[in-house]
Formats: C-alpha cells, structure tokens, sequence
C-alpha cells in the first residue's frame, strides 16, 4: 500500500473520530435532558412598583409589515408604562425609513415610551446596531425580539423576574415556536431541528450547569452582564453565541424557559433557509476562532473545556463529512482497499452518527408532545436528509471563516420574499447526480451517507431550481 494512501486513510481516521465526538454529544445531551431532573429558575411574583425599567428593542431592516407587528406586540407589552421603553431599530434604506415611521406610530399607542432610531450607517450588521440602540437608554435589563417574532404580553412578567431574582444570570431566553411550521416540507422540518435545539440542546446544557447560547431573538439581558462581558461586537455574524460565550467566561450563567414559547417564522424556501444557515455557520466558525483559545485558557475545568469546545465547533460536522467523502473518493479512485480498522471505524460513525440524529429530534417532539403530530415519520426523515443538502454552502462558509473572508451579512428573507443572490440551485443538483454514482462502488459503511447526502443536495437544489423559474416575488431581501 503507497505512502500516500496511508496518509490519507489516516487523515481519515482522524476526521471520523471528530465526527463520532460530535455526534456523541448529540446522544449525551438527549440522554441528559431524558433522565436528569429538570432545573428550576426561581420566578418571584414582583408588585407592580418593584418593577425595574425595561428596554425593548427591536432590529428591523426592511421588514416592512412584520416590523409593524412586532412593533405592535412590543407595545400590547404587560408591564408599568412609565418603565417600558421600545426601540425600534431601523438599518433598512433611507428611502423606506419615514414610511416605517408612520406605520409603526399608528400602532402604538400614545402613553408608550417609542423610538425610532436609524444610524445611518450598517457597521456591525445587528450587533452595531444593538449597540447603538443602547446608547439612548440606561434600562438595566434589556428584551430583544427580531421582526418575525411576536412576543406575548406577559412575556416580561415571565422572564425578567428571573433576572432579578438571580444575579448571576446574564440572560433567559425563550424557546422558538415556529408559526409557519406546516407550511411545507422544509419549515416542518426545520421545525423538528429548531425543536431539539431548544427542547433537547438548550435544555441539556442548562440542567448540567454548562454554558447555553443566547438566539439572538426571544430573550431578555441584564445589561451589566452585557457590559461585564464586552458588549455586542461586530467582528463575527452570530453576535448572539459570541457574546454568551465571552459571559459564560467572565462567571455569568444564561437561562432556557422551555415553558415559555415566542412564536416566529421559518425560511419557507430553499434559497432563505440555505442563506440563513451558511450565515450561521460562518459565524459560529468564526466564533470558535476567535474564543476557542480563550475558553482553553480559562479555568474551567477540563470536561467543561471540551464540553464548550464542541459546542462552539458543532457547526463543522457537515464540512468534515464533505471533507471525509473527498478522501473516500480520492481512495476509491486510487483502487485503494481499505485497513480493516478504517472501514470498521467508518462503519460505527456512520452508524453512530444517524443513531444520534434520529435519537435526537425524536426525543424533541416527544418531549414538546408532538410525537404523534401528523406527518412525523415524513418530517423525521427529512430533518436528517434536508441537511445534507447543505454541506456545499455551509462547507464555502467554514472556508470563508477561517480564510479572512470579507464580512457580508446576508439576512435570512422573510416569509413571501425572494432571496436577492445568484443561487439557484445548480450546484447542488450536480453534486447530487454524481454522488449516487459513487455510492454504488464506495465501501458499505459510507453508502447510507452518500445516499443522504446526494438525496439532499438533490432536494435542496431541486427546490431552488424550481423557485428561480416563478415570478419574482415582490418583496425582495436585500444585504
């Protein structure tokens, strides 16, 4: 056997391992959530006039009618009016500012303290503009919801009491409903992968006394712990996670309130959804670069250290994977057999890793009580496949996070809205014609992932090829 295939079955080995630790922590984290006790947040019932002032601020950038019914929902807000004060952020254009103004004013009623505030510049994307919302306010505890969001009225009775009681919490955030969820087959499957994030992910991190990312949506901040913490910064595209992790280093603790639901809308189409998640991961890459050095320098301990790490670094499963078939190729190219213990070891992640995935979103419907909701079995499978039919996209991202890219901060389109990106679909539909192909001659072990992969990347860029043939629709997402 050459040295070069050596090398690359080592290589391989090696990738196949990181991926088994990734997919073990999907399993661990939906034991934990199964069997340890649930972890109380102390609520105190609070009079009235022992109620600290609010600041509610709202990030819209074109959104149009769904910033007018955040807005709105903001102001129908249970909670003394002389201490609630709503921000409405507006980085939008210039040309849609005043027409933005006149809307929102004619929903909000006189008594309640509202601003409109435009910076005119977008430096930072949403986390500049958090933070220059929070230069006109002094309120120490700070609720953030984005414009597809629509908090309840008592969403502040339920949340910043936490924050009081408890001075240690930097944050609680609320877990997602999704209101579009039936709209398709791709928002129900979101909606399973959204749902285990928040029911099994978030939850299981909370009762083990780990660090939990804020959603950048849906939570409410006490803002010393905001401060404490270094503030939003702009240097990464997922200000949310970048800021909960440099909290967690300096002792403060976040909070999931798996009873309290916000609904919000999901990406109805291919192009939103694959903008959206290309976004994520770069920032969540560009998260682990900046902050995975800090948090091994911390003093916590080890277990914890790891634990956080692959939290951090979970958004590289996918790109490993893609990485993984390159070499499976390059051998199956070169004729290579492979050591006995590769493929046996291919064969447990493989194994390992779809055991995870289904143990994982499974136990997130059952826990919400949706595990005999119609289409579960459908939606199941296609919350494993889907994904899949991103590892292009979310690969180009990883690259892109870690090669100095230029940052372009992409905004996930609304419901009803076209993406503005020359995406269309092709490249995914290329790369999941060839893949069948390959699986017939591959190993055994790495069929079931060439067929997922290729099925998904067949999906995704199927539904984008198709939505690049109708008519444009009127509301186009811009940068």
């Amino acid at each position: 056997m050459s040295g070069l295939s050596l090398i690359l079955q080592s290589v391989l080995a090696c990738i196949l391992v990181v991926l088994a630790l990734l997919s073990a922590q999907l399993a661990t984290l939906a034991l934990v959530r199964y069997f340890s006790p649930a972890r109380r947040v102390r609520m105190p019932r609070l009079p009235d006039d022992a109620l600290p002032l609010v600041l509610v601020q709202l990030p819209v950038c074109d959104e149009g009618r769904l910033a007018v019914r955040v807005a709105a929902a903001a102001a129908r807000m249970d909670w003394p009016r002389d201490r609630l004060d709503i921000q409405v952020l507006d980085d939008g254009r210039s040309e849609n500012h005043e027409t933005l103004a006149e809307a929102v004013h004619a929903v909000v009623p006189d008594d309640v303290d509202f601003k409109i505030l435009r910076r005119g510049v977008r430096t930072g994307f949403k986390a500049g503009n958090l933070a220059f919302g929070l230069k006109h306010s002094d309120a120490p505890y700070v609720a953030i919801f984005d414009a597809d969001f629509v908090p309840a009225p008592d969403f502040l009775r339920r949340t910043v009491p936490a924050l009081i009681a408890d001075k240690d919490l930097a944050f609680v955030q609320a877990r997602w409903g999704h209101a579009n969820r039936d709209d398709n087959w791709l928002t129900a499957a979101q909606g399973f992968l959204l749902d285990s994030h928040f029911a099994v992910e978030q939850e299981a991190r909370f009762r083990m006394d780990l660090p939990i990312s804020f959603n950048g949506t849906a939570g409410v901040w006490s803002r010393e712990a905001i401060d404490d913490g270094g503030g939003w910064s702009g240097d990464t595209l997922t200000e949310d996670l970048d800021l909960s992790i440099r909290c967690a280093l300096r002792g403060w603790r976040g909070a999931i309130l798996s009873d309290l639901e916000v609904p919000g809308e999901l990406p109805d189409t291919a192009a939103a959804w694959r903008a959206q998640q290309a976004r994520w991961t770069k920032g969540h890459a560009q998260v682990a670069r900046k902050l995975v050095p800090e948090i091994w320098k911390s003093t916590w301990p080890l277990w914890k250290k790891a634990a956080v790490t692959l939290q951090v670094c979970q958004f590289g499963f996918y790109t490993l994977a893609a990485v993984s078939v390159l070499i499976s190729l390059t051998l199956m190219y070169l004729g290579v057999v492979y050591v006995d213990a590769v493929a046996a070891l291919g064969f447990l992640v493989t194994a390992l890793g779809l055991c995870a995935s289904l143990g994982y979103l499974y136990l997130g419907q059952a826990v919400l009580g949706r595990a005999k909701a119609p289409g579960f079995l459908r939606s199941l499978l296609l919350a494993i496949m889907f994904p899949s039919g991103l590892v292009l996209s979310n690969a180009r991202a990883t690259f892109e996070a870690f090669s100095n890219s230029a940052m372009v901060f992409h905004r996930t389109p609304k419901a009803g809205a076209a993406y503005a990106g020359g995406w269309r679909g092709s490249p995914e539909i290329v790369a999941g014609l060839l893949l069948p192909v390959f699986a017939l001659a591959e190993q055994a072990w790495s069929a079931p992932f060439f067929v997922f992969a290729a099925a998904g990347l067949l999906s995704i860029g199927g539904m984008g090829w198709s939505a690049a043939l109708q008519i444009p629709a009127r509301d186009v997402a811009r940068d």
